[in-house]
């Protein structure tokens, strides 16, 4: 590859030009090379690690700040937990009737649904986008409290506003 490179016309003008230029010329243009070698690689490899690094201190801050958001509702999860795994001597609902609940108090309580589908008998599975976390906390209460509802699983996210969260539940009757 060198040996092709070298046997260009263009490199051999350039070397003939460098050749012919005077020995101080010479020094001065290494010197700018060399310069010019290390701002390539200030730009080309430091700069994007550097952004990498800021990027990954920043999603550590936002973890952080989603794990105290949790420590400090954690009693009243483990409360809704527990209520949850408690029987009831309420009716049981179907799954059309647990949709229609589910969606109907999620309205009343300022929840939005992205998405929802029966799973088995008894269950439903929930999606929620962009909610107030103590808004969907509520309502996950008010379901349990009132119509016997309880949380199987959940999945919460951070989103990137304050005070929001993206979830995934599995709910029962």
């Amino acid at each position: 590859m060198f040996e092709g490179l070298k046997q260009n016309s263009t490199v051999l003008g350039l070397q003939k030009q460098y050749e012919m230029l005077p020995p101080r010329d010479r020094s001065v243009l290494k010197i700018f090379s060399i310069i010019l070698m290390m701002f390539i690689i200030f730009y080309a490899m430091w700069l994007p690690a550097h952004g990498y690094m800021e990027n990954a201190q920043r999603d550590v801050e936002q973890n952080k700040q989603l794990l105290t958001l949790v420590k400090q509702n954690k009693a009243l999860l483990s409360s809704l937990s527990r209520s949850s795994g408690s029987s009831k001597t309420d009716k049981v609902m179907s799954s059309q009737q647990l949709v229609s609940s589910v969606t109907n108090m999620a309205k009343r309580n300022g929840v939005l649904l992205k998405r929802f589908e029966p799973s088995g008998e008894r269950k439903i599975k929930v999606w929620v986008d962009n909610a107030s976390f103590d808004k969907m906390i509520s309502w996950l209460t008010a379901l349990n409290k009132s119509l016997n509802v309880s949380v199987e699983q959940i999945s919460i996210e951070k989103d990137d506003a304050a005070g929001l969260v993206s979830a995934r539940l599995t709910l029962s009757s």
